[in-house]
């Protein structure tokens, strides 16, 4: 039997306009808190960033893993000993349970009410929690056997085996550095292999931060030569058991909300390990994914959009019936300029283009805006960090000269180099600056098969899930990522707060050509990398 896996994962920002904001008040966006709590902790981001129009929202990364199988339904019937812990998983995913006990028998009814009724019982489980003799040939022909609906009672392994992932027993600060760099180092390999197939002309966005976290969290479920595989491909160092804890730190930011859910049917049976280090790591929901094709549809959706502040309200088309899992990740990543853009300064300006002619493009325009920047000789680029708010920056990387192919800046940009760009940039003073930057929407998908497979020849091709399930074979079949960025004038500070007087010698950062852009999480690393070509083009 061969059960597949199909990663998907999505990355999108949104900028509403002022009466989206207001409408929006009492969206949930957080993780796996109530509905209430969730309220609770937008207006807590509210709060923190002020009310009105959001500029910068990057934002709602939606993974996804999905594993095929041929097995069908499985009956539950009532010789079966139904554990404490088989208790719980009936408790995760089912609206009401009732557990009654006969006092002489000391045998438990458990019955589970229909989550769309809950005044009726959809179906009650006659248990013995002591062993029981086995009935004779009479008593067995006469024993009734009750059928449990499978989307009510997920299955774990009977006989689990040892947790693949070594636990975290000693966190030390140095595990935030030592995620921070590997991040880096991926971002900057996956950006080369991107963008080797495609066009030198073409747009680019993706997110390391959202491919870390769905590559991670299948991290936890590989064995062997995949798992040290993997731990390479994700540039994590040998022996670096906390990592799932440095990054679920990393994830808990102002600016950042994340939830986690699988849907899964109870006929795949998942490793309980693998369950409960996702619920560790990620508050992982677990949610049944019922046999009705068209209703799990439904129900994969409702919770994109509840855990998306309904900014995504369909990720899923349709779902092919033999479908057995779906891991979802949901991040909503809201950040604004420190500094406003005056919209009243927004003009059309020339965007000059390499071998093709000139545009005119809506430029964002400041005589006095805060920059850190300098000329990096080895690129032969400006550089320049704009400063959001929570500890965010927006660092733009364009080429010296007009003359110039981006391309040229591109294949100089190491890991290496990179990091030094970075560092440098962190300790330069911020300075009244005259800026025209693009505004621009960027909206990218890549095919991560490819692109990892180029990474990691065959990685994805035969893979050791084992940790996941105890299928005898499961492997990956699809991965894909999106991204979507976009930009416009908003901030947290009137522009008047930073007004200073502009000296003889003025500082000038002009965005007027093809440019690389890095949404930046201050010392540590990048949550967005793309390019921009054309501002223009959707």
């Amino acid at each position: 039997m061969k059960t597949w896996l199909i990663l998907l994962c999505l990355a999108i920002t949104w900028i509403p306009s002022s009466s989206q904001g207001q409408e929006n008040d009492q969206t949930t966006v957080a993780g796996t808190l109530l509905p209430s709590q969730g309220a609770a902790r937008m207006g807590e981001l509210e709060e923190d960033t002020g009310t009105g129009p959001l500029e910068f929202v990057w934002s709602i990364f939606n993974n996804k893993l999905i594993f095929f199988t041929e097995k069908k339904d499985v009956q539950h019937t009532s010789s079966e000993t139904v554990t404490s812990d088989k208790k719980n998983d009936i408790n995760d995913h089912a609206s009401t349970i009732s557990i009654k006990e006969d006092e002489e028998s000391h045998q438990e009814t458990i019955c589970v009410y229909q989550q769309t009724n809950l005044s009726q019982v959809s179906e009650c489980l006659n248990v013995t929690e002591t062993p029981a003799t086995a009935p004779t040939t009479a008593e067995a022909a006469t024993t009734p056997t009750t059928t449990v609906p499978t989307t009510l009672l997920p299955q774990t392994s009977p006989t689990p085996r040892s947790n693949p992932w070594a636990a975290c027993i000693n966190s030390t600060p140095e595990d935030d550095a030592k995620l921070a760099e590997a991040l880096t180092d991926f971002a900057m390999k996956f950006y080369k292999t991107a963008t080797r197939h495609k066009s030198r002309d073409s747009n680019f966005v993706f997110s390391p931060i959202s491919i870390s976290i769905m590559l991670s969290n299948l991290l936890l479920g590989v064995c062997d030569e995949t798992k040290d595989r993997l731990e390479k491909l994700l540039s994590y160092p040998e022996e670096f058991t906390c990592v799932h804890k440095a990054l679920k730190a990393f994830s808990k930011s102002k600016a950042l909300i994340s939830a986690n859910a699988i849907f899964y049917q109870p006929a795949l049976q998942l490793e309980s390990d693998f369950r409960n280090l996702s619920k560790e790591y990620y508050q992982t929901e677990l949610l049944p994914l019922t046999n009705n094709t068209n209703q799990a549809l439904l129900d994969i959706n409702a919770w994109v959009s509840r855990h998306t502040g309904e900014k995504i309200k369909k990720l899923l088309d349709d779902l092919d019936p033999d479908e057995q899992m779906v891991l979802l990740n949901a991040v909503y990543f809201h950040s604004k300029w420190k500094t406003t853009f005056e919209l009243k300064n927004t003009k059309k300006e020339y965007f000059f283009r390499p071998n093709l002619p000139s545009i005119k493009v809506p430029m964002l325009m400041s005589k006095k805006y805060p920059v850190a920047s300098y000329i990096d000789h080895y690129l032969e680029a400006k550089v320049g960090r704009f400063q959001m708010s929570h500890d965010i920056s927006l660092v733009i990387i364009v080429p010296r000269s007009l003359s110039q192919n981006l391309s040229e800046v591109e294949d100089q940009l190491t890991g290496p180099v990179f990091k030094s760009m970075m560092t440098k940039l962190e300790t330069l003073p911020f300075k009244p600056t005259i800026v025209s930057l693009p505004k621009f929407k960027v909206d990218s998908s890549q095919d991560l098969m490819n692109i990892i497979g180029e990474m990691d020849y065959g990685f994805f091709f035969d893979a050791n899930l084992c940790g996941i399930s105890q299928e005898e074979e499961v492997a990956v079949s699809g991965a894909k990522h999106r991204a979507m960025v976009q930009i416009n004038e908003e901030g947290v500070e009137a522009a008047a707060a930073t007004q200073v007087s502009l000296a003889r010698s003025a500082n000038f950062f002009e965005v007027q050509q093809p440019f690389l852009f890095v949404l930046w999480k201050d010392k540590t690393a990048p949550l967005f990398l793309g390019r921009i070509n054309d501002p223009q083009a959707q």
